[in-house]
């Protein structure tokens, strides 16, 4: 039996650009200076991620707003992964599990929204953890919590993710972006690829 902690965000379906047009039209209505690059932000917690400009007051309230703005465009987003192929790994007595720094409203109206929900055997959302990716805490949170024993692996589309496997001393498999080929332990184009080649052996 192998645990796989999945990324969400980039990683699972695609809501880079989502998150990125809500982020830059908070951060430009409240006169923000924001970021150049969403890779530099990508994996991180919203809430962390406001932190570095204003108080952790208004942080939590532009946190809540960008939200509710990227909600607004939730049923837009397409889905990165094959479900027939998460479901062909649930057969084989694999467990999959959910870390990531969204909130668990988004999260869980998404999985809700692609009828997958039940395929995960428990999910770590940026409320359930203090210190955002690449912090390792993130990921041992979910070891500890679900009380996951054996084999365990990580997949991320981030570097901050991709540091935050390598701190937590999970075995790094990156995903879908060029930024993380070289710092990851595997890296696969395509997470169907990944579950594929490495976990269904076809």
């Amino acid at each position: 039996m192998l645990n796989v902690l999945l990324d969400f965000d980039g990683t699972l379906f695609d809501t880079d650009k989502a998150h990125e047009r809500a982020f830059r039209f908070i951060f430009q209505s409240h006169g923000l200076e924001g970021f150049n690059s969403y890779e530099e932000i990508k994996g991180i917690r919203t809430i962390d991620v406001f932190s570095q400009y204003v108080s952790n007051e208004l942080a939590e309230q532009l946190a809540k707003k960008k939200t509710e703005y990227y909600l607004k465009n939730v049923d837009k987003v397409e889905s990165l992964v094959d479900s027939s192929l998460l479901k062909a790994c649930k057969e084989k007595n694999n467990r999959l599990f959910i870390v990531s720094g969204g909130s668990k409203k988004s999260i869980y109206t998404l999985l809700k929204n692609h009828n997958i929900l039940y395929l995960f055997d428990g999910i770590i959302t940026s409320e359930d953890y203090n210190q955002s990716k690449p912090h390792p805490e993130p990921f041992q949170k979910c070891v500890k919590i679900f009380n996951i024993k054996g084999e365990v692996i990580g997949v991320e589309d981030s570097t901050a993710g991709i540091q935050s496997l390598k701190s937590a001393n999970i075995l790094a498999i990156g995903v879908h972006n060029e930024c993380v080929r070289d710092i990851s332990d595997i890296y696969y184009d395509d997470i169907n690829h990944f579950l594929k080649s490495y976990i269904l052996n076809e």
